[in-house]
């Protein structure tokens, strides 16, 4: 067997001719000869002729309506070929001398048949009529019902003429018995003869009218007054269809049965209610009429159910349909390996037991390399299927058929490529014969491969994509490349295989004893995605098409900057640092790791982590030693640094190139195409993205850690780099937050609750123990406020009032929330309630003083958060004295300019309380003045007028400490406000209100026009960041020059627009006047039909208009100018235009050059005939 050759195997000659495209109305005897004398037929196919025979010999004897037959199957089943047979089969037609039914008895081997084929010859002869109903040629256009194309057929084989009209002459003149007489009449005006001329409508019809004028002047007195009269009256009902088909049969055909064999209706019909309500009414009214004398059988690659089931419209019956197709016949394509090896690949004795002991040694290797992964389940691999299918593998004809039903689904193939129950026929002896493969001539044991599949069939393959196939040999260098392009090719077209680098190494498998190609598969597929030759996704590869070519090239011309580096290392980082690195300390409060990148701060929390990133190398190691000597000096942060390799610089580029085409093609991707292409770059993006960020976490694993001088790297344990930066946070913490074991306890609101409300202090939660709070003096349970933890908050309430600052509870929060502390906002509030309870300190709350914990107020006031973080404290005290005076003294010159008139208790709190109000009424006023006009700055005069409340409500030592404690605060505000009385003139406030405007409407859509330049971009930017300051009124000439740029970029845009459109309207009403047919319109025609172009050629346009508007009816320019023409030429013309939509004549798609001649010639014949009756003709 070692030098045997293929071709040795068979048993047959495989250098015969074989057709490869089947036609149902083929009339070439010699190819009807073969086709009978090589149909192959299954158990399965010879059952069901036999159950439709078996009906249609006993219909005479029980006549019924019951006389169509449904032929589906998957593409490639056999269906075209099944209908055809049986047609030519009860036709009986002669066939090169023999009787065709003879010859397909023959072949179907079967007694029973044998005998039916010779009953139904004998005792019910037929005609048939047999076409393809979406390429035979008497198709005139897409909008055509299945029952007018039937019954033109139908005349067609009965030799009448192909024109509806003429025919319809043709059989009134015969029924009166004048049809002789009409043709001699003809002959004698015209000297030629009327059956062989009668088909060239665009003179039959006058003529036709001629010789109906000289044979019935009264009748018609003139000779177009016959074509003038009958103007496409030939119009055909299913009904009508019935009854001429019983009438005409009579007359031309007596005592035989009619059968339609229609190819593809299914696909004719599609998902159109309306010809499938028609393909309804057609087979009830043929059931009617005929009574079992009239047959339909059509096929379809859908089942009737799933056809109908497909229809959404409660009109079409199925269970009506049903009824009328009591034949339904479902072929598998399970049969085609059967008929293949039967027809080329039967092998001799001799060869079959050679291909056992091939199989036998080599099986377990040949399954494993060439099993592809699949949505569907392939045939498997047995010594059975391997000896009748070799050198072609099982899964190879699934394949084939699916090839070739993609490249027919999406209108690659060529009319070369017919039902793929031929095609895998003559493919399979191609394979073995054609000079570009010669498989016969291999030794045995190589096998068929998918670059000879598609070598076979590479002129079905459109253009572009097999120019750049072939092209690859010389551009990319691996050995493989160009067959693993072409693998990937045919695979397109197969939805249910998958694009994988092992299915391709599976489908290029070349011998039963080779070793896998995987490895090299891949890495020829790295090469080919490298050179944009093919593209990846979902690990699925595919040769792109030359949008995504085009796609690509302007995609490759991106490349990153520095800033657009860091911004992708950033947002990478960011994402590796989810979920937030964190550690519990003391089983009390959880601490999380911020993160600051490249020395900016990305994530603030409560360590820092400062992660750099490095080229690996001398770059890497000089920043790691930069690291460790940080981490000794700044002894609160972690320092991290990451090793970059050439993959990630890799990466990062295509995440770039990827976010950036984006960004240009997505918000403007409108069709079908552009849209794929967006959602296939969104794809390709996640990939990169994942893929970078998978080589930084691994970066960053890899990398060096130091906290304090010691080295904290990862281990390999490590997961993630939230988890190792977790780990890392375990062991700063204790060190950076020394002082958390103080205030380590989980504070619940039962614990505050007892502070406002317990009477006794021996009422209170364990918690107040466990913190030091309270101490056992004497048997008495008293707060511990002089040493420990309360004292350190006493301490920093005295320390901020003493210099005049207010000590807010969001001030001691934020305090003692850094470190050394780390405490929370519950474990603070209850150590300073804990001190008013104590009496130590009193709270003020919107102008209320709190002295009491246990009163209403602090029950309202402390639980609350925000209300809480917005209370004042201050140490609580027993009247004043001189050096409260003496301090409220200096306060009261510093705000308010002047000296107290004495310092005595009562007119020193009598001249703050005054002053103070006065300053509260100016403070309100600004107040308003910034809320009416949603500006900022109102927190900061609201809490000073709080302050101001509390010092006019509290007593007179309440007065002059409050004052004391917060008068730098005041005076901070009363400048403020000042200041913004003295800025906010009524002009400018409607110069903030105009630059607020621009904020609001004409910023967002300046924001999406992709070429606004980068300096007006930056002034929307700047424009929104001051108008959100405190200190806005410090920059009002800024605020004003960016708005009234923005304002005038807006407006200069506003006018190319107003422009563009007026100037496109003005010559579209050119162009409209200058039609030579524009001088035929009178003054008010011409107004009217001008009109819809005349009233936009003006530059006046309301300012509230937008400027998208302007552009869509820019865009609809043309729109109007040829619906102006349209209804000129309509004036013009009047009755005498006839407007055709070329998109009539090829509805749905054209496969075939004869699908192209046969709408082409429709389209002709419909306008020679409309130029026959005096029409004028315009085409849409």
């Amino acid at each position: 067997m070692a030098h045997m050759l293929i071709k040795q195997l068979f048993a047959g000659d495989i250098y015969r001719r074989i057709e490869e495209v089947i036609k149902v109305d083929q009339t070439d005897e010699q190819v009807l000869r073969e086709e009978l004398g090589e149909y192959v037929l299954t158990d399965a196919i010879r059952e069901h002729y036999k159950r439709i025979l078996r009906s249609y010999w006993e219909t005479p004897n029980k006549p019924h309506e019951g006389i169509a037959i449904w032929v589906s199957g998957f593409f490639g089943s056999g269906k075209s070929s099944f209908a055809k047979m049986l047609g030519l089969a009860l036709q009986n037609r002669t066939v090169l001398g023999e009787s065709a039914a003879a010859i397909f008895a023959e072949r179907a081997g079967n007694n029973e048949l044998t005998v039916l084929l010779k009953q139904i010859a004998e005792h019910v002869p037929t005609d048939a009529v047999i076409f393809d109903v979406s390429t035979d040629r008497g198709i005139k256009s897409g909008n055509q019902t299945l029952t007018e194309i039937m019954y033109r057929l139908f005349l067609k084989s009965l030799g009448y003429a192909e024109d509806l009209d003429l025919a319809g002459l043709e059989i009134a003149l015969e029924q009166k018995g004048e049809l002789e007489r009409f043709e001699a009449t003809y002959r004698e005006l015209f000297d030629q003869d009327w059956n062989a001329n009668k088909d060239l409508i665009a003179f039959s019809l006058g003529e036709a009218s001629t010789v109906m004028n000289r044979m019935f002047p009264d009748r018609y007195p003139t000779p177009d007054s016959w074509v003038q009269a009958v103007q496409d009256r030939a119009d055909i009902t299913p009904g009508r269809l019935a009854e001429r088909c019983k009438e005409l049969m009579t007359r031309r055909r007596p005592e035989r049965n009619l059968v339609f064999v229609v190819d593809e209706v299914g696909q004719f019909v599609a998902r159109d209610v309306q010809k499938m309500l028609d393909l309804q009414a057609a087979v009830q009214s043929l059931g009617r009429v005929g009574r079992g004398k009239i047959w339909i059988v059509v096929t379809s690659q859908e089942k009737l159910t799933e056809l109908v089931g497909g229809l959404d419209d409660k009109r079409v019956e199925l269970a009506r349909l049903m009824d009328r197709f009591p034949l339904q016949v479902h072929l598998e394509p399970s049969d085609i390996s059967e008929v293949t090896s039967k027809r080329v690949l039967a092998k001799n004795a001799a060869a079959l037991d050679s291909l056992r002991d091939l199989y036998s040694t080599h099986n377990g290797r040949l399954t494993a390399n060439t099993r592809l992964s699949a949505d569907i389940q392939l045939p498997d691999l047995s010594t059975d299927r391997f000896q009748d299918l070799y050198p072609l593998l099982p899964y190879q004809i699934d394949l084939i058929i699916q090839v070739v039903s993609g490249l027919r689904t999406q209108g690659g193939a060529s009319k070369h490529v017919g039902g793929a129950n031929r095609t895998i026929i003559k493919l399979a002896q191609q394979l073995l014969i054609h000079d570009g493969v010669k498989l016969a001539e291999q030794p045995v044991g190589q096998l068929a491969t998918i670059d000879q599949i598609y070598d076979l069939i590479a002129g079905n393959i459109p253009g572009e994509i097999r120019g750049k196939i072939t092209a690859i040999k010389d551009e990319v260098a691996h050995p493989l490349a160009q067959k693993v392009a072409k693998a990937i090719c045919l695979l397109q077209y197969v939805k249910s295989i998958h694009r994988t680098a092992e299915n391709i190494a599976a489908a290029l498998h070349p011998a039963v004893s080779a070793d896998s190609l995987l490895s090299e598969v891949k890495e020829a597929l790295r090469q080919l995605v490298d050179a944009h030759k093919v593209r990846v996704s979902d690990n699925q590869y595919r040769i792109p098409t030359p949008a995504e070519d085009d796609w690509d090239v302007t995609r490759a011309s991106f490349n990153p900057k520095p800033g657009d580096v860091h911004r992708i290392y950033a947002d990478t980082v960011t994402a590796l640092w989810e979920p937030r690195p964190s550690h519990n300390l003391l089983d009390a409060r959880t601490f999380k790791g911020g993160l600051v990148f490249n020395g900016r701060p990305v994530v603030e929390e409560d360590i820092a982590f400062h992660v750099q990133l490095a080229e690996v190398g001398a770059d890497f190691d000089r920043q790691a030693s930069e690291a460790r000597a940080r981490s000794q000096s700044e002894r609160k942060a972690v320092f991290w640094v990451a090793a970059l390799d050439e993959h990630v610089d890799r990466e990062t580029v295509e995440v770039f190139r990827s976010r950036e085409i984006l960004a240009r093609k997505e918000r403007g991707a409108k069709t079908k195409d552009e849209t794929a292409l967006v959602a296939d770059e969104k794809r390709r993006q996640r990939d990169h993205e994942s893929e970078l960020k998978r080589l930084l976490r691994d970066a960053l694993l890899a990398g060096s850690v130091y906290f304090q001088g010691n080295d904290r790297s990862p281990g390999d344990s490590a997961g993630s780099v939230s988890q190792a930066a977790s780990r890392v946070l375990a062991q700063a913490l204790p060190e950076v937050y020394d002082r958390f074991a103080e205030g380590a306890a989980r504070v619940a609101s039962k614990d505050l609750d007892a502070l406002l409300t317990n009477e006794n202090l021996r009422g209170l939660t364990p918690v107040f123990g466990q913190l030091g709070l309270v101490r056992d003096e004497k048997g008495q349970t008293v707060f511990n406020t002089e040493t420990g933890v309360l004292k350190e908050v006493m301490d920093r309430i005295e320390n901020k009032t003493n210099y005049g600052e207010t000590a807010t509870g969001r001030y001691l929060a934020d305090e003692f929330e850094k470190e050394p502390f780390g405490w929370s906002l519950d474990v603070v509030r209850l150590f300073v309630v804990a001190l008013v309870r104590a009496g130590k300190i009193k709270a003020t709350s919107k102008g209320t003083t709190i002295e009491s914990a246990l009163t209403v107020e602090a029950r309202n006031t402390f639980p609350s958060n925000n209300v809480f973080k917005a209370c004042s404290f201050q140490k609580r005290v027993s009247g004043t004295d001189i050096n409260d005076w003496l301090e409220a003294e200096g306060g009261y010159r510093e705000v308010f300019g002047k000296q107290l008139p004495e310092l005595q208790a009562g007119v020193i709190a009598e001249a703050i309380r005054r002053d103070v109000g006065e300053a509260e009424e100016g403070l309100h006023e600004v107040l308003a003045l910034l809320l009416s006009n949603a500006l900022p700055g109102a927190t900061v005069l609201q809490e000073a007028i709080d302050q101001m409340r509390a010092i006019r409500a509290g007593s007179e030592d309440d007065a002059i400490l409050t004052f004391n404690a917060t008068h730098r605060a005041l005076k901070d505000a009363i400048k403020r406000a000042n200041e913004l009385r003295a800025a906010l003139t009524e002009p400018r406030l409607e110069d903030l209100r105009r630059a607020r405007k621009v904020l609001d409407t004409l910023c967002p859509f300046l924001a999406d026009e992709a070429d606004l330049p980068s300096a007006t971009r930056g002034r929307a930017e700047a424009l929104t960041d001051v108008m959100a300051r405190e200190t806005f009124h410090r920059e009002l000439p800024a605020i004003d020059q960016h708005a009234a740029a923005l304002a005038q970029e807006y407006a200069e845009r506003f006018r190319i627009a107003v422009d563009n459109r007026a100037a496109a309207y003005r010559e579209a009403l050119a162009t409209l006047q200058g039609n030579g047919a524009w001088s035929e319109l009178n003054e008010e025609q011409q107004a009217r039909v001008a009109e819809p172009l005349a009233s936009r050629t003006s530059g006046e346009v309301a300012k509230s208009t937008s400027i998208p508007f302007l552009r869509a009816e820019l865009s609809a320019c043309p729109q109007h100018l040829k619906a102006a023409v349209q209804q000129m030429m309509e004036l013009i013309e009047g009755n005498r235009l006839v407007t055709i939509s070329v998109g009539e004549f090829f509805a749905g798609r054209v496969e075939t050059p004869e699908q192209l001649d046969a709408a082409i010639t429709s389209l002709r014949q419909r306008i020679e005939k409309l130029l026959g009756e005096g029409k004028k003709v315009w085409i849409q």
